[in-house]
């Protein structure tokens, strides 16, 4: 009886003998279902790795807006300390603002301010008022910087 060679490993081969006609034999590899439900299971989980990602850079933007807001609310009380009036100049506060971020002095006479900030990067807006302002957003109490 001759010997015969067994066939190379991942590929498809007809079975021998009368039995065997008409089957096909697998030797290795994977199918397409199951490529298919590894690429599912991935999505998924880079979906849900996206998401937790952008809730990041979300909290970061807005840590840096509340700094920001921060630092004009000491600037205008230096200015207020030597002029008694505060400020709606941001260039007369020597404000530098994180990228991105815009603020708006709403409102500044000698008896107080209001202010905003807001970046494109997120929807949120922060407010503050500081003396006997108008309410401005959500902030309703002086000198708590209030985001939403």
């Amino acid at each position: 009886m001759p010997c015969i060679p067994p066939p190379p490993a991942g590929r498809w081969m007809a079975g021998t003998g009368a039995r065997a006609a008409g089957r096909l034999r697998r030797l290795g590899g994977f199918t397409i279902i199951e490529v298919l439900a590894v690429l599912a299971v991935l999505s998924i989980l880079a979906a849900i790795a996206y998401t937790r990602l952008q809730s990041q850079k979300d909290k970061a933007t807005v840590a840096a807006m509340v700094s920001d807001l921060r630092a004009i609310a000491e600037e205008q009380e230096a200015h207020y300390f030597q002029n008694r009036v505060y400020s709606n100049d941001l260039l007369a506060l020597n404000s530098t603002p994180s990228p991105g971020d815009t603020i708006v002095i709403v409102e500044a006479s000698a008896t107080g301010w209001s202010g905003r900030i807001y970046n494109p990067k997120t929807p949120k807006q922060c407010y503050i008022i500081v003396g006997q302002v108008a309410p401005l957003g959500s902030a309703t109490r002086d000198g708590v910087i209030s985001c939403s």
